[in-house]
């Protein structure tokens, strides 16, 4: 039994495994375009053609018009600019407030560091070393905002300016009076930080037995 080779040409079918689209749809992705080919012996099924450029393969139906932006009014623009100008103050105001919120409580912690440095001094204790460096760290805090209580001895006692920790009767005064300052006092940027603590001498009272 003899073999068939007659000259009978194969078929084969190519799937092109990439998205296809439709030629009324084209754009990237699509199928390149095909033709058929014939041989002598008939048509031999498709050839793939040469491949055009995504730009070419994009339909002008498919390419949305971007809408202009909406003209704004004088007075539009005079208002958005004013909430601007707003928000930005507000915004320094707060940073601001954060700022002399910190520093006040820096300053108010560093007190107590400075009046055992002034009461030895006040002992004679230290040199002229620590009395330099003193100077400066007030002179530091000073350009942060801190201001000394002024309190002379002899002042009169004010309740909303001082606060007593003791009290004695003296006939010699006639009003309430400061006759000494235990613990200076400090204002922080125009606002009270601590209160000094003084001494208060009493007029006599006039029923009390000699």
């Amino acid at each position: 039994m003899t073999e068939d080779h007659t000259d009978t040409p194969r078929r084969v079918k190519v799937q092109d495994k990439r998205r296809t689209a439709t030629p009324e749809q084209g754009g990237a992705g699509a199928a390149p375009p095909v033709a058929a080919s014939r041989g002598k012996d008939g048509p031999r099924g498709p050839v793939l053609l040469e491949e055009t450029s995504d730009r070419e393969q994009i339909p002008l139906g498919e390419i949305e018009e971007v809408p202009s932006e909406p003209e704004l009014s004088v007075a539009e623009l005079q208002r958005l600019k004013a909430d601007l100008e707003n928000a930005r103050k507000r915004m320094v105001k707060e940073q601001t407030r954060i700022t002399e919120h910190a520093t006040r409580r820096l300053v108010e912690k560093l007190l107590p560091v400075l009046d055992h440095f002034q009461l030895a001094l006040d002992h004679g204790e230290g040199g002229k070393g620590i009395e330099l460096a003193i100077r400066q760290a007030v002179e530091v805090l000073k350009g942060e905002g801190l201001e000394e209580v002024d309190v002379p001895e002899g002042a009169e006692f004010d309740p909303r300016l001082h606060h007593a920790v003791a009290t004695y009767r003296d006939p010699s005064v006639a009003v309430d009076t400061v006759t000494k300052v235990q613990r200076r006092g400090y204002n922080f940027r125009g606002q009270s930080l601590r209160s000094p603590e003084v001494v208060v001498a009493q007029p006599a009272d006039d029923t009390e037995e000699a």
